[in-house]
């Protein structure tokens, strides 16, 4: 399949990078030239969460998908996914960062894995965006579209949104010198219940990322607002950033310990956004993209997203 156009925008010290296409796959982040916010994680292997809210697995079970490779910069792909999960979701390996110079990714997907990049030789520094945002995703994105995500869907109506994902560091989390990268959902929204355009390179509402993993060089637009914030129904504890990528704001969600695996109810996020932390998610504002993936500043060969699945219901 030949790449398909997906540019985009990182805010923050490392102003704008432009892809050749139209939408990114990628939120808020900026670098911060090597500071450790007080979110951060050590680079030695982290601690491993899973389980979390329960009630996310029973209707959210992640299945396997078919076969096949994607390439750099801008390769994408639909699959339906085997029971029991039986959703479409889009992959793509979305290297928007121009200042990447469009170095090598490779990015197989299916049995064992949804994906994994067996070849990752870009690098920028941690002071700007990232190379670009590896991911899975489901709504509308880039010029497309995935089947059945109920979406967009108004924060007012949402019930529940089941996900659950697990992803593999392949041992690079050992040897931060070499790899600096986030493992994150990344969630858009519109100020419209139609959605944003399909092509659109920013969501019109705001970003909310929930961090797995945060490097020690590089962290999410903005700073700190809270610390060790802890979200009925979910597990551990979160430091919350809150800035401005462009025009719209990105709140981000930052655990305090490595998760590796989790499986809870995206809702809680965005309703702790709503009711909760003033001037990011507005309640009139509707889901339009459930995004997860790395992004990455360097290294992360071998990093593999295990399994993955999102409902929204």
């Amino acid at each position: 399949m030949p790449p398909s156009g997906s540019g985009g925008r990182a805010s923050g010290s490392g102003g704008t990078a432009t892809g050749s296409g139209g939408a990114k796959g990628s939120g808020g982040t900026t670098g911060s030239g090597g500071a450790k916010g007080s979110g951060g994680t050590t680079g030695s292997g982290g601690t491993t969460g899973s389980g979390g809210s329960g009630s996310a697995s029973a209707t959210c079970t992640p299945g396997k998908v078919p076969p096949g490779t994607l390439y750099s910069p801008f390769d994408a792909q639909p699959v339906d996914v085997q029971a029991p999960d039986g959703h479409e979701y889009y992959l793509q390996v979305n290297e928007w960062n121009s200042a990447a110079k469009m170095a090598a990714q490779t990015m197989p997907y299916g049995g064992d894995v949804f994906f994994k990049l067996t070849k990752q030789e870009a690098s920028v520094p941690t002071t700007g965006g990232p190379v670009g945002f590896p991911s899975h995703f489901i709504g509308s994105n880039g010029g497309h579209m995935t089947a059945g995500s109920n979406l967009p869907k108004a924060i007012s109506a949402l019930t529940t949104v089941p996900t659950s994902w697990t992803w593999d560091d392949a041992g690079t989390l050992a040897d931060p010198s070499t790899n600096s990268y986030n493992a994150t959902y990344d969630v858009w929204f519109s100020t419209t219940a139609a959605g944003d355009p399909m092509t659109t390179s920013s969501p019109s509402g705001g970003f909310l990322m929930v961090w797995y993993h945060k490097p020690n060089d590089a962290q999410p637009i903005g700073s700190i607002k809270y610390s060790a914030v802890s979200i009925p129904g979910i597990q551990g504890t979160w430091n919350v950033w809150i800035g401005m990528n462009g025009q719209v704001p990105c709140i981000s969600y930052v655990s305090t310990t490595d998760i590796k695996s989790m499986s809870y109810d995206l809702n809680l996020f965005i309703q702790d956004a709503v009711k909760n932390r003033p001037n990011t998610i507005q309640s009139s504002w509707a889901l339009t993209n459930v995004f997860a993936g790395f992004e990455i500043w360097r290294g992360g060969v071998n990093l593999q997203s295990t399994s993955f699945c999102a409902v929204v219901n």
